[in-house]
């Protein structure tokens, strides 16, 4: 995304050389108090910098609409929470609207501003002014609320769908909004969010209304490949919040693995055999073995399990008590995450907590309150429900059950752990992240600054809890900015193919001739399972000075894979949950509204029913071939490309 600040910012530096000329005399009292070395929590030097650009903006280039780009962890709330005191101090506007994606975020924003929390916790006000947030009462937008609280409240928080114009509730909210209520002032939080044709419809009515609108961001590219509709004035990312000890340091944990058993079931014939390392055919039963299985098969699965709790132990080891460090597990699809919790709980006896779609209020309560050391749960699995918006700094190890395409979901699950725990000391904190190299996220280490790879790690290897961390990444500083039009990445001393990542990403066409393309989709029955691997070393690998660690191997985990039996039942209710989560999840990638869940999973289950089932509705389909269906429920995920599901959604 363009940098449309880089024209202004020698006036810029200028303006705060010169005590801030030309802005309103109030307004330099209040920059005077938030930059005051004698306040009780001071603001970091970086969410100073993007109050000042946006101070700028709007008194001094007259300007309304703009965008802040700031790494997760890097206090954008706080931001918000001083623009509004601003706004309303100095500017006498009265009516804030905070839109959100989903409940998650509503929530974690719903704890901040409730009673006034985050203005209290950063004294954003003075004995003298203090009477400015009385009347700054928070009313929620939810099904249920009544409209009046958008007439007696000063500060509204809600989803965006809060306001669509297809339901009632929608429209009436809308309609009181536009018609009722004057000097409004809107956020539009994690402003990534807005593919959906009815989110920009709705906030280009809003800006049309609003006196100033500030929208938020870690990860500025939509999943659609478009840009927000408004301007950067501020862009501060991984690399520099490192530089500037905000967040944690990223540390990739790799196993190198090597196969020594394979199951080979054919589901038409039913028939089953073993295939060993010194079995003539097992090289090219290897060759049959695909990347997703590396990490979702449950013996490996159980492996990767073992290395990130080996790590999750560390962590603990570096809290010494003073906090809960949580481990954060994230799969594809419900039916994947059921069994990572499954085998969590089960096999290492890790109390675990599941959410999703499907998740009630109780779930996404404990799912903020992980963290707490009273919550029983020590970690969390996630189908790409807990993306932005989830704050639980004590996530501090992540095991990847999935491969990411999405730049943007890559970087938003990552972003789930970088806010560090200890806030107020120079404490270096890590991040562990346990990867698979069959994954291929070279590119997403480099998009998110990881200061070391450890390749081939096994699930008994420890590391020194205090080990040095590699030099911080060499970070590009502008001398020119007025002959630039984009802010340059950091450079690191990594090559990648970037060519092969964009390879990976669909395209941007729409099939409208999908249904001829899925015709000819054929899923083959018979296939390969991992059932014994061996992890022989663990190497240590520095991303600067390239120096390598060799540690021996691990003894072979004795521990049995539960293969649970279901009933029909409960295999239907399964299968049905999975394709509606992929459903919904392909759309999101896709850059599409979750509104059109329901035609997707229509046709999917077509798709299926009739490439799998024999044309057999789901309640009629044979056990074997629901059993099949959901084994192989990466490769059909796979057959619905963005360019298929761009066909799917824009068919009449």
């Amino acid at each position: 995304m363009q940098d449309a600040f880089h024209k202004y910012l020698n006036d810029f530096e200028r303006w705060k050389i010169n005590g801030y000329e030309g802005t309103l005399k109030l307004t330099k009292q209040i920059i005077d108090y938030l930059t005051s070395n004698e306040r009780n929590r001071k603001l970091w030097v970086h969410q100073i910098e993007a109050f000042l650009r946006v101070v700028y903006y709007y008194e001094i280039l007259k300007r309304k609409d703009c965008l802040l780009n700031i790494v997760t962890g890097g206090g954008k709330t706080a931001i918000i929470a001083a623009v509004i005191f601003w706004l309303k101090t100095v500017h006498g506007l009265n009516k804030f609207l905070i839109l959100t994606p989903n409940l998650i975020v509503r929530d974690r924003l719903e704890s901040d501003f409730k009673e006034l929390k985050i203005f209290k916790d950063f004294e954003f006000f003075t004995p003298s002014d203090i009477f400015h947030l009385n009347d700054l009462s928070l009313h929620l937008l939810q099904s249920g609320s009544q409209p009046q609280g958008i007439l007696e409240s000063g500060l509204l928080l809600g989803n965006i769908q809060q306001l669509y114009t297809f339901h009632i509730t929608g429209r009436r909210n809308l309609a009181y909004l536009t018609n009722y209520t004057d000097g409004i002032v809107i956020f539009n939080d994690e402003a990534h969010n807005t593919p959906a044709q009815e989110y920009s419809n709705i906030l280009k009515i809003l800006s049309e209304k609003a006196k100033f609108r500030l929208d938020t961001t870690a990860t500025p590219n939509r999943a659609d490949g478009q840009e927000p509709d408004t301007d950067m004035i501020y862009y501060y990312d991984i690399a520099k919040a490192l530089k500037d000890q905000i967040i944690k340091s990223i540390v990739v944990y790799e196993p190198e693995v090597k196969l020594l058993k394979l199951t080979y079931t054919n589901f038409e014939t039913g028939e089953k055999r073993e295939v060993t390392e010194l079995d003539t055919e097992f090289k090219e039963a290897e060759k049959q073995v695909k990347s997703f299985q590396w990490i979702l098969d449950p013996e490996p699965m159980k492996k990767q399990m073992s290395i990130a709790l080996q790590r999750l132990n560390e962590q603990k080891i570096r809290a010494n008590g003073r906090y809960k460090p949580i481990l954060f597990v994230v799969t594809m699809s419900i039916r994947e995450a059921e069994i990572a919790k499954n085998m969590l709980e089960k096999i290492f006896k890790l109390s675990t907590l599941l959410v999703t779609e499907e998740s009630d209020d109780n779930d996404r309560k404990n799912a903020i309150e992980i963290g707490s050391t009273e919550n029983k749960y020590d970690a969390i699995v996630s189908v790409l429900m807990l993306r932005e918006g989830w704050d639980v700094p004590e996530v501090s190890t992540i095991l990847l059950l999935r491969k990411f395409s999405s730049p943007v979901y890559g970087q938003q699950v990552i972003g789930r752990g970088l806010r560090r725990i200890i806030r107020d000391k120079p404490e270096p904190e890590i991040l562990a992240v346990i990867d698979h190299p069959r994954l291929e996220h070279d590119w997403l280490w480099k998009l998110v600054a990881v200061s070391k790879i450890r390749q081939n790690v096994t699930d008994e290897d420890s590391f020194d809890i205090n080990e040095d961390l590699p030099l911080r990444p060499k970070i590009q500083s502008l001398t020119r900015p007025e002959k630039i039009i984009k802010i340059p990445d950091p450079i690191y001393d990594v090559q990648i193919d970037f060519q092969k990542v964009r390879d990976d990403i669909p395209d941007d066409n729409v099939n409208t001739d999908w249904k001829e393309i899925l015709e000819e989709v054929n899923y083959n029955q018979e296939t390969w399972r991992i059932t014994k691997t061996r992890i022989d070393i663990v190497k240590g690998q520095r991303l600067k000075d390239k120096r390598l660690e060799l540690i021996d191997g691990p003894n072979d985990l004795t521990d049995s894979v539960d293969d649970t039996e279901f009933t029909r039942d409960e295999m239907e209710q399964q299968f049905k949950d999975t394709i509606l989560d992929i459903s919904s999840g392909l759309l999101r990638e896709a850059g599409f509204s979750g509104l059109m869940k329901g035609k997707l999973y229509s046709v999917i289950m077509d798709h299926i029913s009739a490439k799998i089932f024999g044309g057999k509705s789901l309640s009629y389909a044979n056990l074997k071939d629901i059993e099949f269906a959901l084994i192989i429920t990466p490769d059909i995920r796979r057959t619905f490309t963005k360019p298929i599901i761009a066909g799917i959604v824009s068919e009449k």
